[in-house]
């Protein structure tokens, strides 16, 4: 142990005197460093011939699946660009090495692209997919903010989100599960923002495509509040409700209110088969809750139930 201790001394020792050499060669750049790629992330483009759309897929593997001939839960995630590194740290860190979820197989969508063009069909296919009903308020903010950013001449369409479930439910679906080991029967659909608004109009219109739902910040205000004439008219067809729901709001967004008359609306219908848990971040914005929100909401919707 003696012997080792001077040997490292006199290393440290050996080192202190060159400090500038040190540090020019740990500074210096190469012309062309390689890039950084996500471990077991793959890209696949899957054509919609229902929405005339070319998406692009990211999908994060577990940590085990070479290993095994398991089926793993999946969850579809909405906004990838901004959301989908984000999942995946937090998938991969609360499933190994010490288990608070399951692995899964995470599903970005997204619309392809390079540099600015792929932030614009970015912010065009969300504003489509995403939305239920078309709103020309919607279509013009959007058109005047691409203007600003120097992007002359794009039309911005809303309303598209049937045509988008649709993809989803007869397109997407079926190739996923095709190629990859998918429990069917486990399912999670994440939406933020209109990505929200998309997963609540989901939750209204065709529950039984997904078994959890995170919805982070919804814009319910979205045209006049329409997705509660969507919930009403669900209650009044239907006497059961069967989803794990995860709803959360920032405690400093101007959507609160509207977040919390959602959440008692669902609340007062007592749909038997309905879970459903709502969190409000104290002093979190709309862009700085979406990590709590997501973290928080993994735990949730995939913790054990109780026998």
């Amino acid at each position: 142990m003696k012997v080792n201790n001077i040997t490292v001394n006199i290393i440290f020792f050996c080192l202190s005197l060159f400090p500038n050499i040190l540090f020019a060669q740990s500074t210096q750049i190469p012309g062309d460093p390689p890039k950084v790629m996500l471990e077991r992330t793959e890209i696949r483009v899957l054509h919609s011939e229902i929405v005339g759309q070319d998406y692009e897929l990211f999908i994060s593997l577990p940590y085990s699946y070479s290993d095994t001939e398991t089926d793993y839960p999946v969850i579809f995630l909405l906004d990838p660009y901004r959301a989908f590194s984000m999942m995946k740290g937090f998938t991969d860190v609360l499933a190994a090495p010490f288990q608070i979820i399951p692995e899964v197989i995470l599903v970005g969508i997204g619309y392809g692209g390079e540099g600015l063009n792929a932030r614009l069909n970015y912010a065009v296919g969300r504003v489509r997919d995403y939305t239920p009903e078309q709103d020309f308020y919607t279509e013009e903010r959007y058109e005047s903010l691409i203007t600003d950013a120097g992007i002359e001449e794009t039309d911005v369409i809303s309303g598209k989100a049937s045509a988008f479930l649709d993809f989803i439910h007869l397109e997407l679906f079926p190739f996923i599960e095709s190629n990859y080991r998918i429990d069917s029967q486990d399912r999670m659909l994440s939406g933020y923002s209109f990505g929200g608004t998309f997963a609540l109009y989901t939750l209204f219109k065709e529950p039984e495509l997904f078994d959890k739902y995170f919805i982070g910040s919804p814009s319910v205000d979205f045209k006049d509040k329409v997705l509660f004439d969507y919930e009403n008219d669900y209650s009044k067809t239907h006497c059961d409700l069967k989803a794990h729901v995860f709803i959360s709001v920032g405690g400093n967004e101007r959507s609160f209110g509207d977040n919390q008359e959602m959440v008692d609306s669902l609340y007062s219908r007592n749909y038997k088969s309905l879970e459903l848990i709502k969190v409000v971040f104290d002093n979190e914005s709309h862009t700085s809750c979406y990590p709590a929100a997501m973290s928080r909401g993994l735990i949730e919707l995939f913790k054990e139930k109780d026998k």
